[in-house]
């Protein structure tokens, strides 16, 4: 028997940071469908390794659908699995949780979305597995769902079903929070997580396993994306695969400017990074952040006129072929700033977390700007738009991180490639 388990598939959201001048010649219909194609190969493995059951562990979609178009096509793609006899198990995340999602599309009926209100279970008896779960009824699930579920089905493979931050992961919300400890102590035959975008087995014994989700959609979520193929043998776990079915994959490309005599070494380490990434994305289109950093006397020049350099790095990734900079930064300081950072470790350790929960958490980051809304009321008429919308600062947290650790003063990098274009989201 094959079971493949995915999570975190945010269908329709889109790819974030891109601009046009990052996007030359890019293959932008890919990039624009990004996650469709990604669940779309997502079905064609589970039809050409004839799996028998798809777990989906929360977070299919990436919030209310702007139209029935959504919800559409994933029915369209689920039905496809009619035929084979594959059975599909999902629960609902904090992005798609039943208060989300205000709009309904009826689901085929070989597919079953566990309950919001309690575990719920479902057994397949022909082919001898339990699967327990819950969905999320709300965005914010701060309880701990697992504690509830219930016991193992003897006589079956059993397979719990949780979208949760396992983990204690900063760059993700502690949503439905848990301990491996508690998950082991179920009893279960393998833990099918979401919630978590990275790759990351917590157990072997037994299995406690996220995939990470199916398509990187921005700069934080770099390398392989895909799903889990587990293997089953005579209701015994024989193997659990990791497979890449990522349409367009994201790299960062750092390259160190501290030992650079002049902007050409800078340019080389550019280049010999890219071509790396290039090699890694297996054929994909490939998206990359390019950040030059350290300390370096050259820092002055490049704080003073850092497009001449941007330019030529876009010219490189473009003599390369298939690689586009999503964004260029530059990240230098002068070599007398370095210090020592001292008591702020921990103070700077709090607030990037801080910031990389905001990344991923839109609520959240909408609570902190509704204290500005006084003040970005009065301004907006002069600056003809809103300073506080949700979604344009997201799109700048990373620069503000860099503002809000120089004004620390503890030597924080220049974040030279926002600044050149007045990239500060305010």
């Amino acid at each position: 028997m094959r079971v493949i388990h995915a999570a975190d598939l945010h269908i329709d959201s889109p790819l974030r940071g891109l601009s046009r001048l990052g996007l030359e010649g890019a293959p932008v219909e890919d990039i624009r469908l990004a996650t469709r194609r990604a669940f779309q190969r997502l079905i064609d493995l589970c039809l050409d390794h004839e799996a028998e059951l798809l777990l989906l562990a929360g977070d299919v979609f990436d919030g209310d659908w702007r139209d029935f178009n959504t919800g559409l096509f994933f029915v369209r793609e689920l039905s496809r699995l009619r035929e084979s006899g594959t059975r599909v198990v999902m629960i609902r995340g904090n992005h798609d949780a039943e208060s989300v999602i205000s709009r309904y599309v009826p689901l085929p009926e070989h597919v079953t979305t566990l309950a919001a209100d309690a575990p719920e279970t479902v057994v397949f008896e022909d082919l001898g597995v339990a699967v327990h779960g819950q969905s999320y009824g709300d965005r914010s699930v701060m309880d701990n769902l697992a504690r509830a579920y219930p016991g193992r089905r003897s006589g079956l493979l059993n397979i719990g079903l949780l979208h949760t931050n396992a983990v204690g992961s900063s760059d993700h919300a502690n949503y439905a929070p848990c301990t491996v400890g508690q998950l082991v102590d179920h009893g279960y035959d393998y833990w099918a997580l979401g919630h978590v975008h990275r790759r990351e087995v917590l157990s072997q014994e037994p299995w406690i396993v996220y995939p990470g989700n199916l398509q990187g959609r921005h700069a934080r979520e770099t390398g392989a994306k895909g799903c889990v193929i587990v293997d089953v043998d005579d209701l015994q776990i024989s193997a659990v695969t990791q497979r890449d079915i990522d349409v367009v994959r994201w790299a960062e490309v750092k390259a160190s400017a501290t030992d650079a005599a002049d902007a050409d070494d800078i340019l080389k380490g550019v280049k010999d990074g890219l071509q790396r990434a290039l090699v890694g994305a297996d054929g994909r289109p490939l998206l990359t952040r390019v950040v030059v950093e350290g300390a370096t006397p050259l820092h002055e020049a490049l704080a003073a006129n850092p497009e001449p350099l941007e330019a030529q790095i876009r010219a490189i990734a473009a003599d390369l072929g298939s690689i586009w900079p999503e964004k260029i930064r530059f990240r230098t300081r002068h070599p007398e700033e370095d210090v020592d950072l001292g008591d702020s470790v921990e103070l700077i350790a709090a607030l990037r977390g801080e910031l990389a929960r905001l990344k991923e958490d839109p609520e959240s980051l909408r609570r902190y700007l509704g204290d500005l809304e006084p003040l970005a009321a009065s301004v907006a008429p002069l600056l003809d738009r809103r300073p506080d919308d949700p979604d344009a600062v997201a799109e700048h947290l990373d620069a503000i991180e860099s503002l809000l650790l120089g004004k620390l003063g503890v030597g924080a990098p220049l974040d030279l490639g926002a600044a050149s274009k007045g990239d500060t989201g305010g």
